[in-house]
Parts: C-alpha cells; sequence; structure tokens
C-alpha cells in the first residue's frame, strides 16, 4: 500500500472515532529532553527541547522558519500546531482544515507558512498571529504537498491529477500542470528547478517552461519524502524500502543507495551542520547517514522514536522532528 494510500484509511479511521478537542493548546510549554547528547566519530546531536501536542491527533509534517523562530506542524488534527523555540511555548490555530493536513511549508524569509490538505484547500497562515488564515486557494481535489518558490511570491501545490501555480501578490492561479504528483520541491536560491515526485520517479522541471530535464529512476515503492542540499544540485529521496541521493550535475546519476530494512522510511533532510549527513526518519528509527568519499553510507542510530517529519534550519544549525510514539511531539535538535 503506498505511503498516501495509507494515510488515506487511516484518515476515515480517525474521522469516525473523533472527538471534539480543545481550540488552543495548553499553556504547556516544552519538556527538555535528560538523555545525554550523541557525539561519536565527531558528530555532534543534541535534544533541545520538545512540544508534545494536546490533540491526539498524529502529526505528519512539519517546516522551520529561515530564522528558526517558529516552527509549524500539522496532521490528523486538522489545525495547525505552531512552536517557538526561544520562548518556550505552542500554540494551535483556532481555525482549521475540514479534514487532515499533509503538509506544512514556510515561506523563505517569511512567518507566512501554507498548509495543504485532504480537504482540498491550501491555507496560509502567519506564525505571529496564527487564530485564522491569511488567506486560502482551492483546488479540486486533495492536495498532497505545496513549496514556495525561493525568491519569488509564488507557491506550488500538488493535487490528484494537477500541480496549481499560485501568485501570492494578487492571490490568483497563474498555470498549471496536468500530472498526477505527490511531492513539489523548488531548487534553493534560484527556484529555476522543480522537483516532482510522481509514484517513484522523480522529475526535474524547468519551473519556466516545464520541460523535463532530468528523470530519476531508481525506488521501487512509492517516494515519501526529497529534499534539496543547499547548493541545488544534489538530491535526496526515501521510499519506504530505502534511501536515494542523486547529483544533477552528473546529469541525475544516483551516487548512494541505502536500504531501508525494514524501517519504512518517511523523512529526509541533510543536517543542517554536517553538509555530507542526511537525517533519515521511519519506523522507530531516526538515523544519520555520513556519504562517505568512497559512495559508502555509515549509518550512526540516534533514536528509536517513530518520526513523521523532518525539518532544518540551516541558519541556526537546528532540526525538528514530528513524533507520535505516546503521544503528538515537535523534537528539535542541534
Amino acid at each position: 500500500m503506498s505511503f498516501y494510500n495509507m494515510y488515506y484509511k487511516y484518515i476515515s479511521m480517525q474521522e469516525i472515532t473523533r472527538c471534539s478537542k480543545q481550540n488552543q493548546a495548553r499553556d504547556i510549554g516544552a519538556i527538555m529532553d535528560t538523555a545525554p547528547q550523541i557525539i561519536r566519530e565527531g558528530y555532534y546531536l543534541r535534544h533541545l527541547a520538545g512540544f508534545p501536542s494536546q490533540e491526539k491527533d498524529t502529526l505528519l509534517s512539519c517546516d522551520f522558519s529561515s530564522d528558526g523562530k517558529n516552527v509549524a506542524s500539522g496532521g490528523f488534527g486538522k489545525k495547525p500546531f505552531i512552536c517557538y523555540p526561544e520562548a518556550r511555548n505552542s500554540v494551535y490555530s483556532s481555525d482549521s482544515h475540514l479534514s487532515a493536513i499533509l503538509e506544512v511549508r514556510f515561506q523563505p524569509g517569511s512567518t507566512i507558512f501554507a498548509t495543504s490538505s485532504t480537504d482540498k484547500t491550501v491555507k496560509l497562515w502567519n506564525a505571529t498571529t496564527p487564530a485564522k488564515p491569511v488567506y486560502e486557494f482551492s483546488h479540486k481535489g486533495i492536495v498532497r504537498s505545496l513549496d514556495f518558490h525561493p525568491t519569488q511570491r509564488i507557491l506550488c501545490s500538488s493535487g490528484t491529477d494537477v500541480v496549481e501555480v499560485w501568485n501570492l501578490v494578487q492571490r490568483v492561479r497563474t498555470d498549471h500542470i496536468m500530472a498526477g504528483v505527490s511531492i513539489v520541491r523548488f531548487q534553493p536560491g534560484s527556484g529555476m528547478l522543480l522537483a516532482v515526485a510522481n509514484q517513484n520517479v522523480i522529475n526535474i522541471l524547468d519551473f519556466q517552461t516545464f520541460t523535463i530535464q532530468n528523470c530519476l529512476r531508481g525506488h521501487v515503492k512509492y517516494i515519501c519524502s526529497l529534499c534539496w542540499d543547499v547548493t541545488g544540485q544534489t538530491i535526496a529521496s526515501v521510499s519506504e524500502d530505502g534511501l536515494r541521493v542523486w547529483s544533477l550535475s552528473m546529469g541525475g546519476q544516483c551516487l548512494y543507495h541505502y536500504p531501508s530494512e525494514g524501517k519504512i522510511f518517511q523523512s529526509v533532510i541533510f543536517h543542517p551542520r554536517y553538509r555530507n549527513v542526511l537525517v533519515v526518519g521511519g519506523f522507530q528509527c531516526m538515523e544519520l547517514l555520513i556519504l562517505e568519499c568512497n559512495g559508502q553510507i555509515h549509518c550512526i542510530h540516534s533514536s528509536s522514536i517513530s518520526i513523521t517529519g523532518l525539518a532544518a534550519c540551516t541558519q541556526n544549525e537546528i532540526f525538528a522532528s514530528t513524533s507520535n510514539d505516546f503521544l503528538p511531539v515537535v523534537n528539535i535538535w542541534k
């Protein structure tokens, strides 16, 4: 069963058994981890804080604002959950989607973030005043993924069979591509390229013409997560069966392959401090994968919690994770 099919099945179960929730998270602050930090082979990892959610529904995705002061997350609870690491507090929005939030993304250099949902909408929120959405766009079907252009006021969102391009100044749709896509990610820096994952294939599109520049094939199962490195020349992607790292400067060649061996990978990011290290999350695992010069991958097992989402903040060299082992929680790491 595909990543999204599993989520849609669980959404239906959640709707049947769902009970009423409070509109806002209580003043729970942050729970600091007393576990020792991990220092292995020159790589340092420390758990800074945890923000437990009072909504009992699973969190699926999270993202950092560029300055690292805000972390927005969402999932089956329908409401964005916003954490403020410096202030050590968290809050829910008052308004919500009608059904599950599948992905959360911040606009670069801004406190504005967007949420995509199975209710066929994209909502824009301000993390500093998150009670109600700033604006809303409608799709014809489920909105699986979204991403902001790094330099322009443009948002790209992917639905069941279409990728939409939105002008955030005029608040109108300006273009679309008829294609079933599960993940969209702009190339960092210029935004000239758009990576789109469709089932087990990644297409690299010229964003101006939507022509395919590269086609990355190798995954067996559906791709759950992908990310660019800061140079915009390397892409990492995971499916339930494994991780792959691709080089666009080498014509889309797969440089690294690392099987999951039953750990059911769900999310991947480049470590914000160590550029040759990936952070991968999955079922009862979070791992640091060191990309060696000889084409090998060295694994450092970091945690046994199950990870559903990861997000990096390069400015502060920290990253966030969402997990749901005992209760939904957003964890901050350095």
